[in-house]
Parts: C-alpha cells; structure tokens; sequence
C-alpha cells in the first residue's frame, strides 16, 4: 500500500473510533473541509502545521499517536532522507565557521555559591532561574580536583547543547562528563531517524572539542513520546547535589542530602552498563591506521578532508620510502600502511572530497594533515605535481569520484571516512589547535552510519561542490604552477 494510503485509512479509522466528523475536525485544526476530505482519499497530504491539533483534538492514546506520526512520516521517506543530508551539512558548515584559536571571553567568578542562591529552595520554576542554578552547579564542579557530571539530559535541549559547547571551547575546562541519551527505535530499520541524528549533530562537536573528556552513551526506546506521567524525567548528577529537570527545561527539584546523592550516582552507572558507548576515542597512532582500514570496504573507500586522499596512487616502493625508520614500532606501522594502500588501489568505489586551501597547503609544505610528519617525511615537489596530475586524470576518467569543497563547507581540522554498515571514522588533523595529536572518533551506530554514507555519496553531484571539470582544472593549474 502507498504511504499516503497507509495514513489516509488509518486517519479515517480513527475519526470513525472518536465519532468526529469532517466538518467540525477541519475547523477546529483549522484547514479548509475539501483538503481534508482529499487527504483522507489519498489525494493530498495533510500539512506538518496541522498535525499536531489534529492528535490534540482526536484525543489520541500516546500508543494511537505513534501509529498516526509514524505514517504520517512515512509519506515523506526521501523528504527524510533530503533533510538527514541538510543536517549533516549544517553541522560540518558551522563547525567549519568555529573560532577554536582563542576564546572568546572567560567566565568571571561567581557572586554567590549554590548555598547562597538556593538556599532552603527544592524547587524552581522558569527557564531563567533554572538555568542560573544549573551554571552555577557546574561551575562549583569544576573548581573540584575530581569534577564528574553524569546526565541524562537530551542535547536537543539548545541550552545544554550550547552551554557544554562553550564550556570546552572558551574555558578549556578538565572535567569528566558521562551522558546517557535515549535513542529512537521506531520506524523502519532502512529509514535515517532524524531524531537521533539530530541528537548525534549535538554530541560530535562537543565530543571533538572535550579533549576526549566527553563520553556519550545511548539506549534504544521504543516511544520517545512525551513523559507526561514524569514531572522531572531529567537528572543531573555532581558531587554535591542532584538536579532533576522537567521535559522543558523549565522547572527543576535541587537534592542536596547525601543519601539522596549517593543513590542517583548508583542508578547511572547501574544504567550506564544497560547502554552502548556511542563513541570511541583513541589517539594512538597504529589504532587511528586500523581505524582508517575498518572504513575502508572491500568495494569501496569514502573520504572526506581538507585535503585529498592521495593513497590510491601510493606505491609500496613510495610508502617504504617516507614512513620514518626511527620511530618507534616500524615494522608494525609500515606493514599496516602497506595493507592499508594495497586495499586502497583495488576498490572500485573511490571518494575523496577536499577544498581548494587544502589543496594550496599541500603544494606548499609537502605534508598531508592526516599524516603527521614525526611518522611520515614530507614529500618532494616532483612528487607532489605528480600525485595532483595522477588524481585529475583519474577524476577525469571516472576512475574515483574526487571534487573541491565550496568554501566553509567542512571543517579543516577534520577527515570523515564512512561505510554503510561498519561505522563512521573521524578524525582530528594537525590543523585542529585543541589537541597535540591526532585523535580518531569511531561511531558504530547504524543509522546514523547510513546517514553520514548518504551524505558523502551525495556530495559529488550536489552544489556543494565543483563540478568534474572545474575540480580537474584546479588540481592541473596547480601542479603546472609547481613545474
């Protein structure tokens, strides 16, 4: 059955259990009698605006609402799938706009501590107010030597979002921070739940910016519908306090007595060890060289970076002749890039995306920003024409999808590797000024795995990047300049 269909019968079926009408559901959700009347036949779709006054005034169960919301998405598989990559864009787009070479203001001390402003209070009401409490809870932890906050708060909520975000940029705080988040498991295992990939575009900036002190776990629900049974279904933990929140973020309970403490910071890591980890970090330089191998397929190597993957060009005689003989464990990392090059010139699927300043940088200093050179020496200016003449004309040829970035499209301190199934690779370059080495980033959630796949496979034939012969043209007028 169509989609629209599926949604058309079962709205009818549920006007008919509620005994409502078309007359009076169209003017109370406010649409005209006749688009009612051909949504219900298939023949037109309901708009987004009235869906949510439709479920109000049908009176729908929380388990009739799914169903309804659930169909209702469904007449919209690639409208999700358009709105996944618009996601992904913006996140990369304003993480490619962030400042990270100096903060841009610190914060000054505190006027009063959580003692002086919340005094004999348990409860607080008003988003300003309870953002005040929530400051000033964080900002007591971190002066502790042995600052932790444990959350379950969702990072949809901007101000969290925002607030960890700044914490981690401008004040380069330490403090460990473990965050459980609730994953959405319904709908159908093929479609991006836009849901949870909203939640992960929270998390990936924060988590890369945490100087891996940032460390988000998640659960699979099966409704994520209101907690209306819940008044605080919320809860931050420190060490000298508990705040439960609301689902608004709008009211919030202050516990202070240690046994009450003691038993939210038992029934997190009693929680914690029912989740997954949702990222994995590493800065040890033979694990980032097996995390780039597990993204790459049997048939296929996707890649995004400032600047191109030159690997499919890489002779075995080449890469012998510029991993460094001094560093410790040789023989280990130069049998793993051998492999690694090896798989890379055979998949027929090869994608590199990359920007123009990247590309200057390269024919400039000789060095790859995913290669650091205490491993890899920089490479001579006739190998570096040679390698930007080798991509142009395999672009040209159709054997690799390579294309130019427009600008501020993709940060340029980090590379993306992608699969559909395996997991999602990212990776700090030396261009990234928050960390001394590389770091890699490993993702393993499915869905959000198929996203980021889409998105990068999209990528050479959308406007964010230049077409085959503009992308050619430049890596040629290049290497000529260098002759």
């Amino acid at each position: 059955m169509k989609p629209m269909l599926l949604f058309s019968e079962y709205l009818r079926e549920l006007m008919q259990t509620k005994e409502m009408n078309i007359s009076v559901l169209s003017r109370l959700i406010g649409i005209e009698r006749t688009l009612l009347s051909k949504t219900l036949t298939g023949q037109r779709v309901l708009p987004y605006h009235a869906l949510d006054d439709l479920i109000y005034h049908l009176r729908l169960t929380p388990g009739e609402e799914k169903q309804l919301r659930s169909y209702y998405d469904t007449q919209f598989e690639k409208e999700g799938i358009r709105c996944s990559r618009e996601m992904i864009g913006k996140m990369f787009s304003d993480m490619a706009c962030l400042d990270l070479s100096a903060p841009a203001f610190e914060e000054t001390r505190l006027l009063m501590n959580l003692e002086q402003y919340a005094g004999s209070k348990l409860i607080f009401s008003g988003e300003m107010n309870v953002q005040f409490l929530l400051r000033i809870v964080i900002s007591e932890e971190i002066e502790r030597m042995d600052s932790c906050l444990e959350l379950t708060v969702p990072l949809i909520d901007t101000f969290w979002s925002s607030e960890l975000l700044q914490r981690f940029l401008n004040q380069k705080i330490s403090m460990e921070i473990h965050h459980i988040v609730c994953f959405d498991a319904s709908g159908a295992a093929e479609d991006i739940n836009l849901h949870n990939l909203e939640c992960f575009c929270h998390i990936l900036p924060i988590s890369l910016l945490s100087r891996q002190q940032y460390h988000p776990y998640y659960y699979y629900a099966n409704s994520i519908t209101s907690r209306y049974a819940n008044p605080f279904p919320y809860f931050i933990v420190a060490h000298n306090c508990v705040v439960l929140l609301s689902e608004d973020g709008t009211c919030a309970m202050l516990l202070r007595d240690p046994e009450q403490i003691a038993y939210y910071q038992n029934y997190f890591r009693q929680l914690k060890t029912q989740c997954h980890s949702l990222l994995k970090y590493t800065n040890d330089p033979m694990e980032i060289i097996n995390s780039y191998q597990n993204c790459t397929e049997p048939d296929g190597f996707y890649m995004v970076m400032d600047q191109p993957c030159f690997g499919r060009f890489y002779t075995e005689e080449f890469v012998q002749s510029h991993v460094r003989r001094e560093i410790p464990g040789y023989e280990l990392i130069l049998q793993a890039a051998q492999e690694r090059f090896s798989l890379l010139r055979s998949v027929d699927n090869f994608y590199s995306i990359f920007s123009l300043p990247g590309l200057k940088r390269f024919m400039e200093n000789g060095t790859l920003d995913d290669y650091p050179v205490e491993l890899v020496t920089p490479f001579s200016m006739e190998e570096r024409c040679d390698l930007m003449l080798h991509m142009a004309a395999a672009i040209k040829a159709e054997e690799l999808s390579g294309r130019i970035f427009r600008e501020n499209s993709f940060p340029n301190y980090l590379a993306l590797c992608t699969t559909v199934e395996h997991g999602i690779g990212l990776f700090t370059t030396r261009q990234f000024p928050m960390a001394d080495n590389l770091c890699s980033v490993w993702i393993r959630e499915a869905n959000l795995c198929r996203a980021f796949h889409g998105w990068l496979t999209h990528l050479p034939g959308s406007n964010q990047t230049m077409t085959v012969q503009e992308t050619a043209a430049v890596l040629e007028e290049l290497a000529h300049k260098k002759e």
